[in-house]
């Protein structure tokens, strides 16, 4: 991610999170649902890299299976400890999300 997305990244990995709370991804899946949500495309590999520092943390789990193919596919579902993460951060985020409209409409009045 480039210097202009990196406060994404904790944002993102939060995300990550929410989307295994509902179901188990690959991280092809994961990086499409990010890139939708976003509407641009994650620069190529960073999904990755995210979802290496989460396992890392316990936050995820990685687990390989035989997709319908018969190709070994690496899937990620969230743990308890994830799912306790993602539902600690309802308060800094809403905390930041008032920040982020002061911070947005202080940009748009200097722009103008």
């Amino acid at each position: 991610m480039g210097k202009s997305e990196l406060i994404l990244r904790g944002v993102i990995t939060l995300y990550v999170i929410s989307e295994l709370i509902d179901k188990r991804m690959n991280g092809y899946e994961l990086e499409k649902a990010i890139s939708e949500r976003l509407m641009k495309e994650m620069p190529r590999g960073s999904i990755y890299v995210i979802l290496k520092n989460a396992s890392r943390k316990r936050l995820i789990k990685c687990e390989v299976i035989e997709n319908s193919r018969g190709q070994k596919v690496k899937v990620y579902t969230v743990t308890d400890k994830g799912k306790e993460f993602f539902y600690k951060h309802e308060e800094p985020l809403s905390i930041a999300k008032g920040i982020i409209e002061e911070l947005l409409e202080r940009i748009r009045e200097k722009k103008d």
